[in-house]
């Protein structure tokens, strides 16, 4: 499973639903929703996961024009896989 492409993107596709939701509640009013908070909250975390990514992936010279963007939307659901070939890095 954990070497299924298909895996990991139904959870990054997921996440952006969940990102999605997020935003049209905070434009729609209701910026202190629930569903926001824990978007915020995962945006912040991945944030945070820039150095660990870049570390497991630096054997494999990472674009960061690619690892940032992509670590602060899906975090470790896209250097894991990256990591383990399913997904490309540069």
């Amino acid at each position: 499973m954990l070497n299924n492409r298909s895996f990991w993107i139904a959870q990054m596709a997921g996440l952006s639903l969940l990102y999605a939701a997020s935003a049209w509640l905070a434009l729609n009013g209701q910026p202190m929703h629930l569903a926001v908070k824990i978007s915020a909250l995962l945006l912040a975390a991945h944030v945070l996961e820039i150095p660990l990514a870049l570390s497991k992936l630096k054997s494999q010279q990472p674009s960061l024009a690619r690892l940032v963007p992509l670590t602060i939307l899906y975090g470790l659901l896209w250097w894991i896989p990256a990591r383990r070939g399913i997904f490309q890095v540069k």
